[in-house]
């Protein structure tokens, strides 16, 4: 069976880029009979895909615009822009075809089978804290509701986002199916504190005293505003540290009003460093030497950063809603994401007790490993098979 993968999202850096990679890798790995092939939208090269992705056969759909710059700054992709791909995914003779995001959502011809991931429901939930004009609302709308109708089996990857977009999109939940994320084998438990002094210098963050890590988007519904206040209130002499790039790549960025109000408090000035997008051979000892990743997010799909934290071993301090209970669990807190007190007081606790600090980061680590990429890819593969052997909804 020949399953065509909108591989576009492959190239993007955030998270659902991650995903794409990973899963597609993890798949690759396995010996499912499918054939696969990339419906892509440039010309890849060497480095911007993984290795076992690099070796697919793929089909250029020519877009005009790549799917990352008809995106960003309010923009949206246009008809000739999706109809490119909706041309290619019928040419290629592909008997299903699988969209990891639909944030790179294109209408398929009638009949195609398909398989797309919504990783969560954030936009529909909190859309002032997404979109920057009413336009790409509802532009954003009106393609997610129609690749939840063409969409034979809809995927998904956590309880709490399968019941947020059955809910949104009118899905039933007996064709959603749920899909693991796991972290790369390179999140693991600290081996060398060279390799942590050498990426702190690199990044020229203040070695000498502890760090709290943040990891994700510079977005609003990330909820910065809520970790910086929360953080002013820490008497402790620690530093915080905000990791992600502040493009937005076609969503609402927060980085510039968050850059003000920290450069209007100089208390708050000299213990925050910001770092924009950190690779992987720099993050992975960032989260090892880290006293505690902190993801305040109103509401998170899965929460990959939280579990590559885990995966070395460093607790989590988390928002207790939408997936991240499910994710973290007993390897971190839980703080409501506008609670201000309570989220100092988390961050002050792992200082001020390091026995407990350290029950936690065994904790972290023991249930990390509940989640893989392997789990992941054998989910999905199944979701593929049972889109295959059934009827377009």
């Amino acid at each position: 069976m020949r399953i065509a993968v909108e591989a576009a999202c492959c190239f993007n850096r955030r998270g659902f880029g991650r995903f794409a990679r990973e899963l597609l890798s993890a798949l690759a790995r396995r010996r499912d009979g499918f054939d696969w092939l990339l419906l892509v939208d440039r010309e890849a090269v060497p480095g911007d895909l993984p290795e076992a992705l690099a070796a697919w056969p793929r089909w250029n759909a020519h877009p005009g615009r790549t799917v990352t710059d008809a995106a960003v700054a309010g923009d949206a992709r246009r008809p000739a822009e999706l109809l490119a791909f909706t041309r290619a995914a019928r040419r290629c003779g592909a008997d299903l075809v699988f969209l990891p995001a639909v944030y790179s959502a294109f209408p398929l011809w009638p009949g195609t089978r398909a398989v797309t991931c919504f990783h969560d429901a954030i936009a529909e939930t909190f859309p002032r804290l997404v979109f920057p004009d009413r336009r790409s609302e509802w532009f954003w709308r009106a393609k997610s509701w129609l690749a939840a109708r063409q969409s034979t089996r809809v995927m998904t990857v956590s309880e709490a986002s399968r019941r947020d977009v059955g809910r949104v999109y009118r899905v039933p939940a007996d064709r959603i199916d749920v899909v693991s994320e796991g972290a790369d084998p390179s999140f693991r438990p600290a081996a060398d504190r060279a390799a942590l002094a050498a990426a702190l210098a690199r990044l020229r963050i203040p070695a000498g005293r502890p760090y709290f890590l943040f990891v994700g988007g510079i977005s609003p519904h990330k909820n910065l505003a809520t970790l910086l206040d929360a953080f002013a209130r820490l008497t402790a002499e620690a530093t915080l540290v905000l990791v992600g790039d502040p493009q937005a790549d076609g969503f609402l960025a927060a980085a510039a009003p968050l850059r003000a109000r920290i450069a209007a408090e100089p208390r708050l000035a000299a213990r925050i460093h910001w770092t924009g997008f950190v690779a992987d051979a720099d993050l992975v000892p960032l989260y090892q030497g880290a006293a505690a990743l902190v993801l305040p997010s109103l509401l998170e799909g899965f929460g990959l950063p939280a579990l590559e934290a885990m995966s070395c071993a460093t607790p989590v301090v988390a928002s207790d809603t939408g997936s991240l209970p499910e994710v973290v669990g007993e390897g971190g807190l839980l703080v409501a994401p506008r609670d201000v007190d309570g989220l100092a007081g988390a961050l002050a606790m792992l200082l001020r007790e390091p026995e407990r600090r350290a029950t936690l980061s065994a904790l972290a680590l023991a249930r990390s490993q509940r989640f893989t990429w392997e789990r992941g890819a054998a989910e999905a593969a199944a979701c593929l098979r049972r889109a295959l052997g059934s009827e377009a909804a």
